[in-house]
């Protein structure tokens, strides 16, 4: 990309921003970014704000080229109550929404979640877990449950698909991420020499991702210039050595609908259009043993 293609990143000094926030540069993006909070000796143009100010986020994506949104409540156990993160993760979205479409931006990245599509009551996590089928991928319908993050995320992604339904040169992604993880994390699970199964998120389908391969799958997303919306579960499942994917489905999701006979499913999760659409590949996943 041209030095002069700017990109505004909301939420860029978390874990998952300042990764993105990098990983654009690396790309030859220019990075605008913003947060409600800077760290010392950020090394990105920045401007402290909040995102629920709408005349704020005008001024702020007045000028960029793209727009990369992070910038919510990160799940449904951070911060307020539960309505106030429906509520005001639907204000921020619809403010930088719209400000990119009033803006003329044509390139949209969003950050949305797993939850979207599983069916979350977090008082009943433990089997037996439902699945809409699998191998899981991209195309599963939004179906959060009572979950007011999931359902913040599924408000959004509507959001998208309207806008870009009104505005056919703009090019919206919703990116469905998974448990995102760092090294510490990763070599911590490594360290261990067994597992029992009350570890894992199987509710989730052992979805995981790092975030430096999040971050280079936003900048792919970047700089695809194809107008309309698109969704991604970018995710691999824990690996659990000793264990096929056959055996998994057998113990944990006996009752899931499967897109294709058992002994051919390779992985539980299916990332070949992700791949096949941006060029994308992840490049590391987490690997335990299991003991039961």
């Amino acid at each position: 990309m041209t030095p002069e293609f700017v990109v505004l990143v909301t939420g860029a000094t978390g874990k998952l921003g300042t990764s993105t926030c990098q990983a654009l540069e690396r790309h030859g993006f220019r990075v605008r970014a913003t947060d409600q909070k800077v760290p010392p000796d950020f090394p990105f143009v920045f401007e402290l704000g909040d995102l629920k100010d709408e005349f704020f986020v005008h001024r702020l994506v007045r000028g960029v080229n793209a727009v990369v949104h992070l910038g919510n409540h990160p799940n449904a156990f951070v911060g307020p109550s539960p309505q106030r993160i429906l509520s005001e993760n639907t204000q921020m979205n619809a403010n930088v929404f719209q400000a990119c479409v009033q803006h003329g931006v044509q390139r949209l990245v969003f950050a949305s979640s797993v939850q979207v599509f599983l069916y979350t009551d977090f008082n009943r996590l433990g089997p037996p877990y439902r699945l809409p089928y699998l191998p899981l991928d991209s195309r599963a319908p939004c179906a959060p449950g009572p979950n007011t993050y999931g359902q913040s995320k599924e408000f959004a992604e509507r959001m998208l698909q309207h806008l870009c339904a009104a505005h056919p040169r703009l090019a919206a992604t919703a990116l469905r991420f998974p448990m995102l993880v760092g090294d510490q994390l990763i070599q911590r699970f490594e360290s261990i020499r067994s597992f029992s199964s009350g570890w894992f998120n199987f509710h989730e389908c052992l979805s995981h991702l790092t975030f430096d391969d999040s971050a280079e799958l936003i900048a792919c997303c970047l700089r695809r210039d194809a107008p309309g919306y698109v969704q991604y579960f970018p995710a691999l499942p824990i690996q659990l050595n000793g264990r096929s994917t056959a055996d998994l489905i057998a113990s944990f999701y006996p009752d899931t609908e499967l897109r294709q006979p058992r002994s051919e499913i390779s992985d539980l999760i299916d990332i070949s259009a992700v791949t096949r659409e941006t060029g994308w590949q992840p490049r590391r996943r987490i690997l335990v043993p299991l003991d039961d």
